[in-house]
């Protein structure tokens, strides 16, 4: 746990930095988190920062542990896999609405993102950029779905899938066949056939399943 002090924060802040810290494993799994310490990373006083542990352990980032205290939780293949099962549901759903609440103009820029630079960036080798790009055009579909209770549920799944999701991506031959879904799905979205988005998601996310189920030895 980093113990250098900062600018005073709040409590959001903080829960906001330590989810990315935890679902990038800047905190690797099992690591303790003591209250004070995150008191003092935060400069928060010790009943905020139990808020914040309370919120992280909500989301089941973390655990109790006895003797112990709070531990950064440890996502096994099983779980993966079944956070892989419902991610395909919410993101069915999520297509679904952005399909019905948006118009084709409103795809231009995500579009241009998906075009020749998309494949470009996996060639040379730049997966943090390629990544991005998935990122962005999820988060897109979440806020254009303009459901706050299904925003809640895709975050606490990606909060607990963001690196296996990265490493997926470096799978053999998965990176080119997802560009070909994506793509797929944003095609789908500018036609406004909700069906056809949803589909082709889910057969996104199944594929992506069976390539963690390939290779769960290098995933996780």
């Amino acid at each position: 746990m980093p113990r250098q002090k900062r600018q005073p924060t709040t409590v959001e802040a903080a829960i906001v930095d330590m989810r990315r810290k935890i679902s990038s494993r800047a905190l690797s799994p099992g690591s303790r988190l003591p209250e004070e310490d995150l008191a003092q990373a935060y400069d928060l006083p010790r009943a905020k920062a139990r808020e914040v542990l309370a919120t992280l352990e909500d989301r089941n980032l973390i655990t109790r542990e006895p003797n112990k205290g709070a531990v950064v939780s440890a996502v096994d293949m099983e779980t993966t896999y079944r956070l892989y099962e419902v991610r395909e549901a919410l993101d069915g759903l999520a297509v679904r609405l952005a399909t019905l609440n948006t118009k084709p103009s409103d795809w231009d820029d995500v579009s241009e993102l998906f075009g020749p630079s998309f494949e470009e960036s996996l060639k040379a080798g730049d997966i943090d950029r390629h990544v991005e790009a998935i990122e962005t055009f999820r988060a897109r579909i979440t806020a254009a779905a303009r459901n706050p209770v299904l925003s809640d549920l895709l975050e606490r799944v990606y909060d607990r899938t963001r690196v296996t999701i990265r490493r997926v991506a470096l799978l053999p031959g998965r990176a080119a066949m997802g560009i070909t879904q994506y793509r797929a799905v944003l095609e789908a979205i500018i036609r406004g056939d909700a069906d056809a988005a949803e589909q082709r998601i889910r057969e996104l996310n199944r594929s992506a399943r069976d390539y963690i189920e390939r290779y769960k030895d290098y995933v996780l």
